[in-house]
């Protein structure tokens, strides 16, 4: 029995929620300056949603399981992922960040 990964990626592991959205999180982290530089804040956002697509997307193809009734559930996936991936990125980059909430009464 093999208990030791080989690899860090592979692409069974890219089909998983928390392989893709750590491969998308690594890819975001060190690509983010060059968009910062020159779009706003929130395109990052939008990248990392459409970065997600593409890494679950090549999963698929790779592993010869993209299906048009898969692709459905792929573009579902990918919310999922960059959320995953933008999480990650506040648990590492920020761990104890303490966050304010503004309490409105009606």
């Amino acid at each position: 029995m093999d208990t030791i990964p080989r690899e860090f990626f592979d692409i069974s592991t890219l089909d998983t929620v928390s392989g893709a959205a750590v491969a998308v999180y690594l890819i975001v982290r060190f690509t983010k300056p060059v968009f910062r530089r020159f779009l706003p804040d929130w395109t990052v956002r939008l990248y990392t949603l459409s970065l997600s697509w593409m890494v679950l997307g090549f999963a698929r193809v790779a592993d010869n399981a993209f299906t048009a009734r898969g692709l459905g559930l792929m573009i579902l996936d990918g919310f999922v992922v960059a959320f995953a991936a933008m999480g990650l990125h506040e648990a590492v980059h920020d761990p104890g960040a303490h966050k304010i909430f503004i309490r409105r009464d009606s």
